[in-house]
This record gives structure tokens, sequence and C-alpha cells, in this order.
């Protein structure tokens, strides 16, 4: 090929597992997200990922506020929820990292002797084993939640695990709403509204009337969802579950008595 000039202006070493995380996420007016807030290594591939929940949660957010259908205190939950998570990711990143450079090779891995084959035996079951953990990673995609969150109406039911290897799904309040295939073929995440849902579940779900009165009070788009599978009502544990814009569970219950209680905690107006 042709020889083409080049001038190198700078050089720098690029460390496997380095990671940072912004102390603040919002100062004001100001807010930071996806890569402005934290660094990643590459291993996982986390950091596109992270960064996406990082626009959703702060989207739906500022949305409502300049809506009118919150006060400006939801933000402050911003970098409650999202600081957290980008703490949690980075370091299942740098573990990631560590599992593939902290792996010692010795000189006998090149040799053609007994010794050189249980070396290559030894580094592949190494790196069998960081490649299911690397990139079989169902907890970290799907488990991430936001129990600490203020705005999130905890029932005191036990969370899994976090593990990045397993998902276990829960309706527990603060995380990833558990999916199920409905009756007539759709996904159930198909059933939900672009902003709030109310759902409604099983054969004879509660009133939900003082959802609807309160969210028309409040100003909040709310669309409840009535589905009487009734395996949906086994997965959920309540009968009536409210699945925020980012399809987060904010709240379960059984009756809907405190709507308005709820509703204005969950939208930043009360604690």
């Amino acid at each position: 090929g042709q020889d083409l000039p080049a001038e190198i202006i700078s050089m720098g070493t690029w460390i496997a597992g380095h990671a940072l995380v912004a102390g603040q996420f919002q100062r004001g007016r100001v807010f930071l997200a996806g890569d402005a807030a934290h660094l990643f290594t590459p291993a996982g591939g986390l950091g596109y990922n992270t960064a996406v929940e990082d626009a959703v949660n702060l989207g739906w957010k500022l949305a409502s506020v300049i809506r009118d259908q919150a006060p400006p205190a939801l933000l402050d939950s911003y970098a409650l929820e999202r600081k957290p998570l980008a703490e949690r990711n980075t370091a299942f990143a740098r573990r990631f990292a560590d599992s593939v450079g902290l792996f010692t090779a010795t000189a006998a891995l090149e040799e053609a002797s007994a010794e050189g084959e249980a070396e290559r035996e030894r580094a592949s079951r190494h790196f069998n084993q960081h490649a299911r953990l690397e990139f079989n990673i169902p907890g970290v995609t799907f488990g991430g939640r936001y129990d600490s969150s203020p705005i999130i109406v905890r029932d005191g039911a036990a969370v899994p695990a976090d593990d990045p290897n397993v998902y276990l799904p829960t309706a527990s309040p603060g995380g990833r709403p558990p999916h199920l295939w409905l009756e007539d073929g759709r996904s159930l995440y198909d059933s939900f509204h672009a902003e709030w849902t109310l759902l409604a579940l099983g054969p004879e779900p509660p009133d939900a009337t003082p959802f609807e009165r309160g969210a028309r009070q409040l100003g909040i788009d709310l669309r409840v969802t009535r589905l009487a599978q009734q395996a949906l009502l086994a997965l959920y544990e309540q009968p009536l579950v409210l699945i925020r814009p980012d399809q987060i569970v904010a709240w379960r219950g059984s009756v809907a008595v405190d709507a308005l209680q709820v509703l204005e905690r969950v939208t930043g107006g009360g604690r």
C-alpha cells in the first residue's frame, strides 16, 4: 500500500478496568448523564446501556416537571437513583476486566510438553469461565433497582441478591416489572401506557377509581390496564401495581384508599 504521512499528537496508556463516577450528577439546573457522569472500562459493554438508562430516567422527570405534572423536587431523585446504579455497573465492569487482566500466564503456555498442555488447559478453563461471567449478564441488564429512592413506595418485600449472571424477576417496588406473555399472544409490556400505568390484575381487581381521580387532580397521564389473567396476579403478588413511564414498579398494593398520597409521593411531591 501507499505510505501516508501521519503526525502523532499525543500518546497515553490505557488501563483495563479503569472507571470513574462523578461525585455529583446534578447541581441546580445542570445534570450530568452518560459518559459525562461515568467512565467505563469496555468490559461487559455496560457504558452505553447505563447512559441510555440515565437518559430515560431523567427524560420522563424533566417532561413531567415541564408539563406541570410534578414539582421540581422530582428532579432531585435523578441523582439519587442513577448514581448508585453507575457505581454498581462500573464495579461489575471492573470485575469483568480483572477476570482477564489479572490472569497470570507462565512461560510453559507455549511449550510442546505435558506442562504446556496442563497450562493451556488451565487457561482454557479460566477464559471459558470468564466468557460466561462477562457476557451472560442478565442480572446486570435487568436487575438494577432503586430501593433507596424517595419516590419508590417500598412494601418491605425481600428482593433477590444482586448477581450479575442471574436475573430473578420480582414485582417488588423499585425494579423492573416482571414479564409475562398475555393469553392473546401479546407481551405484557405492550399493554403499558407511554406515561403512567396502573395494572389492575385478576378476575376481580379492586376499584381503581381513586387512582384515576387522583391522577386527574394532579394532572398525571395515567391509564388503568385491567388484565384478568390469574398468572399475572400470582407473578405480581398484588392486584394493583403502579408502573412509572420508565417501566419501573413504583408501588403495589391491594387497595387504592391512599391513591392520591401514593401519586404525590411517586411524582416527588410527598415523603
